[in-house]
């Protein structure tokens, strides 16, 4: 059995992701990334791939992982590792124009209507999980002790 490992960026800015619009209609997005290499490590697929892809520089220290996706079929296992980093939303150009039209920084709500699977299962879960984490660090901020309020 063939066994394929791809690396996916889930660069975020607030509730914006950057996403990657491929040629052709319908539209679809993707997430910068690609397949590693025999000897490559994950985080060092996603940063040549993404360099490869658009202009946009990452060293390892700025990707942190979250989680991985996999799909088996008869004949394979792909395997998806998503890592995240918190960028600024600038303006970074497409080097590999025969497969990809722009680059777009969306609120992940709308991007998600317009990617594949596995990449709106990783988007959907980060934002809901750094909701989730946000109201838990509020309500904590928001919580005094009994004894603090006598």
């Amino acid at each position: 059995m063939k066994k394929i490992v791809k690396s996916r960026l889930l660069a975020v800015s607030g509730t914006k992701i950057m996403v990657l619009k491929k040629m052709g209609t319908p539209t679809r997005y993707t997430l910068p990334g690609g397949i590693k290499k025999r000897k490559e490590t994950e985080e060092e697929a996603l940063i040549r791939e993404t360099g490869e892809e658009i202009t946009l520089k990452l060293i390892e220290e700025q990707v942190q992982f979250y989680l991985s996706h996999i799909k088996r079929t008869d004949t394979e296992t792909i395997n998806k590792n998503y890592y995240y980093a918190r960028l600024k939303p600038s303006k970074i150009k497409v080097l590999e124009k025969h497969k990809f039209e722009k680059v777009l920084w969306l609120n992940w709500k709308k991007a998600i209507e317009f990617t594949d699977k596995s990449d709106c299962m990783a988007i959907k879960a980060y934002f809901k999980n750094i909701g989730k984490k946000q109201k838990r660090e509020q309500n904590y901020e928001c919580q005094v002790s009994s004894r603090i309020a006598m």
